[in-house]
């Protein structure tokens, strides 16, 4: 466990009208005993409510989000080639989109479904749910439009399934609107089918898979005890559903409700939940449940402080990365926080040149984090960074590196 410390550029980086006046041009890296961030080219577009896409070669596909002025939904795709250190304009989506899931298919195409779209109508700007589905495909360098869901919906999960399948669930269709409604994507077929609702509508929740093959969700935000009225609360809820009896069943709630928090499956079948927005701010607090407990266990140690809107990652051995995010008495965080599995602690692991929320962070397949976009002193962003693992002790200072 570590005390509280403070950004190590808290201010370096104001704003002058839509760019910034960048006072850490000559730092290109900080090293942590625990990892180290460099920056890398920035995205043509900056975004937020993105996705960020690992293909099968090693390249990593950014797909729409909101644009600079926080209202615009983006059609604009970018590619990040880690061997070359170098982004390169893709085919645009067939429809602009934020808010969206997106999946990568055993055949190495990525699954795009729903979200939101931005719909001037007179003076009125409004965003509006999307039932459409595309697929990208890498060879060709293009997007094909698929069979629509059933459902148009916005803060949802798409989770691959062991037969290729994809497995939809809940989200909303306007923001009042949560759905319980589940639904699965057959890429052979170009069909979607119907499965089982869920127990408990909801929206801006998490899902993984289990290592039985499984997808448990976990929270998100739901106004189905408020009669379907009004923006909804932070729920605890968690449903785990069976692939082969296609039957949701309840699992036990979570400690405290949360939504916008991270959800991870552990190598050894444990699920391990990492901060979020609970009922009236947000929480430090991680939790484990595994099959056969009654209960989630609490982390004997926390997060340095409290988060929303992070990132949660697992590395190849095992540990936890926790990236940027919301805390309560700010817009936004540059911190890194590593779990050691090894040690059961939690260490400060590095310091982003740019606080950000709504950000992506994408496992490389050489074991370092790209972190890309999302939004900062309430502005979406542009910039990108690399976050590497390092070994040293909790208590190490850190370095810095001049120059590019």
């Amino acid at each position: 466990m570590f005390s509280e410390m403070k950004p190590l550029f808290p201010t370096l980086w104001p704003r002058a009208g839509r760019e910034r006046f960048m006072l850490i041009l000559l730092i290109s890296s900080v090293a942590f005993a625990q990892g180290k961030v460099t920056r890398v080219p920035p995205l043509k577009d900056a975004r937020q409510h993105h996705t960020a896409t690992l293909l099968a070669d090693g390249r990593v596909l950014v797909v729409g989000g909101r644009g600079t002025d926080g209202l615009s939904t983006l059609a604009s795709c970018e590619l990040y080639a880690p061997k070359k250190n170098t982004w390169s304009p893709c085919a645009p989506l067939t429809v602009a989109r934020s808010h969206h899931a997106a999946t990568l298919l055993p055949d190495g195409r990525v699954l795009v479904t729903g979200g939101t779209t931005h719909e001037s109508v007179g003076d009125q700007n409004r965003f509006v749910a999307l039932a459409s589905a595309e697929v990208y495909e890498p060879a060709k360098n293009r997007w094909v439009a698929v069979t629509p869901m059933s459902d148009a919906r916005n803060g949802h999960t798409a989770t691959l399934l062991g037969d290729g399948t994809v497995l939809v669930v809940g989200g909303a269709r306007e923001q009042r609107l949560h759905l319980a409604s589940t639904e699965r994507f057959d890429p052979a077929k170009n069909a979607w089918t119907t499965e089982q609702p869920l127990d408990v509508a909801r929206w801006l929740h998490t899902a993984v898979r289990t290592s039985e093959g499984d997808v448990v969700i976990a929270g998100g935000r739901s106004n189905a005890a408020q009669e379907k009225k009004g923006p909804g609360v932070s729920i605890a809820d968690v449903e785990r559903f069976d692939v082969k009896a296609r039957t949701w069943t309840t699992l036990p709630p979570m400690s405290e409700p949360r939504q916008r928090t991270s959800f991870i499956a552990a190598a050894d079948g444990a699920l391990i939940v990492i901060g979020g927005q609970t009922t009236t701010s947000s929480t430090n607090y991680a939790e484990t449940w595994r099959p056969g407990l009654t209960q989630w266990v609490p982390f004997e140690n926390h997060l340095s402080m409290s988060l929303s809107a992070h990132t949660g990652t697992r590395l190849p051995d095992g540990d936890l990365v926790v990236i940027g995010g919301e805390p309560p008495n700010a817009v936004d965080t540059s911190r890194v926080q590593r779990w050691r599995l090894a040690t059961k602690e939690w260490c400060l692991a590095g310091e982003l040149s740019v606080s950000r929320k709504t950000h992506s962070a994408t496992l490389l397949n050489d074991g370092r984090v790209l972190v890309v976009g999302g939004t900062s002193g309430g502005l979406p962003e542009k910039t990108a960074e690399l976050w590497a693992p390092m070994n040293g002790k909790c208590e190490d200072p850190p370095g810095i590196s001049l120059g590019w």
